[in-house]
């Protein structure tokens, strides 16, 4: 545990990839949400949610973040979706001990994929939704500002991902294996999520020429081309070889059966298409955790930078819980 002293009135309470299984993630994610995002039923306390397909967590502020955690704790508990026990897979940082952590998740140091740069942009969109909700406390807007700025630091000096495939490079490739030259494919993307705004220009860069993106709002789709489509396309998912899905839903969008040789990838959590899917004798259903694993096995990148990394990353925050303490004395000092 780091010490300086700092009064940083801040904790979180999450699962990730590493402490947690899929199926406890999708819990997770689901009871956060009810908690803490947009639809929040109970916590009277200010909180960002950040909740991607590998880890939810909720960050929260209070004058006392340890009955703050437990009463977070015991909402969990109410509106756990039954997953089996859960208590146990849940980490939790206080302070700068919080500040360090985010520090890592931002600079995707913490990340299934080391070092991917979508988890910067998850931070911000958190952070930003958090503003609009709720009247947020100096010290969340400081530890989430500063350490959005330390991870495009740590991001910017090493070169941790130069050699590791990418999340859309792993579903080019594994779809390839399965189905050949995919410019004869037709192929479906679910969501128009970053995930799959950036898969879609990598299709795009692939020569792949004609695809489709079924979305709530097609009218936001603008890729070189990408056909929209509303859900309703959905119905007509068999007709497609290659379907990426990335996106939210309360209930699976994919279900039912084929004759017809399919690849699917479910990146989303929870997830989107029914699991029993991959039953299907020619049905290929990947999930988030098995691109990771792929990912991780194909990746050469040089770990050893990985130490420094974190020392570079601790002295900076460091630096800055510090100058948050003297922010606070001068401001108490003035007054």
């Amino acid at each position: 545990m780091l010490q300086t002293g700092c009064v940083l009135k801040i904790g979180v309470l999450g699962l990730n990839h590493k402490t947690a299984c899929l199926l406890l993630r999708e819990a997770m994610a689901r009871g956060a949400s009810a908690l803490a995002g947009e639809k929040a039923l109970f916590f009277p306390h200010p909180t960002v949610l950040l909740s991607t397909c590998n880890r939810t967590e909720i960050y929260f502020s209070s004058d006392d973040l340890a009955e703050t955690h437990s009463d977070l704790l015991a909402a969990l508990r109410r509106h756990w979706i039954h997953a089996g026990p859960f208590e146990y897979r849940l980490y939790s940082y206080f302070g700068i001990d919080c500040f360090l952590h985010l520090g890592r998740v931002a600079a995707g140091l913490d990340s299934a994929i080391l070092a991917e740069s979508e988890i910067q942009r998850q931070v911000k969109v958190a952070y930003a939704k958090a503003c609009e909700l709720f009247s947020l406390p100096s010290c969340m807007h400081y530890v989430f500002q500063k350490s959005l700025k330390v991870g495009k630091l740590i991001r910017s000096e090493f070169q941790l991902a130069r050699q590791a495939p990418t999340l859309s490079q792993a579903v080019w490739q594994l779809a390839k294996e399965k189905l050949g030259d995919l410019k004869q494919r037709r192929i479906l993307l679910v969501g128009h999520s970053e995930i799959n705004r950036s898969i879609a220009f990598f299709l795009v860069q692939r020569g792949i020429t004609h695809f489709a993106m079924a979305t709530r709002e097609p009218s936001s789709v603008c890729i070189e081309g990408c056909s929209p489509r509303n859900r309703s396309e959905l119905d007509r998912w068999a007709d497609y070889d290659l379907i990426v899905a990335a996106t939210s839903g309360d209930q699976y969008l994919l279900f039912g059966s084929s004759t017809r040789e399919h690849v699917l990838f479910d990146l989303s959590v929870p997830r989107t298409i029914d699991p029993s899917l991959a039953q299907e004798p020619n049905t290929t259903l990947y999930n988030i955790e098995q691109v990771n694993q792929w990912i991780n096995r194909k990746r050469s990148t040089h770990m050893d930078q990985l130490p420094l990394c974190d020392e570079i990353l601790r002295q900076n925050v460091l630096r800055l819980a510090r100058a948050f303490r003297a922010k606070l004395e001068c401001r108490a000092a003035v007054h």
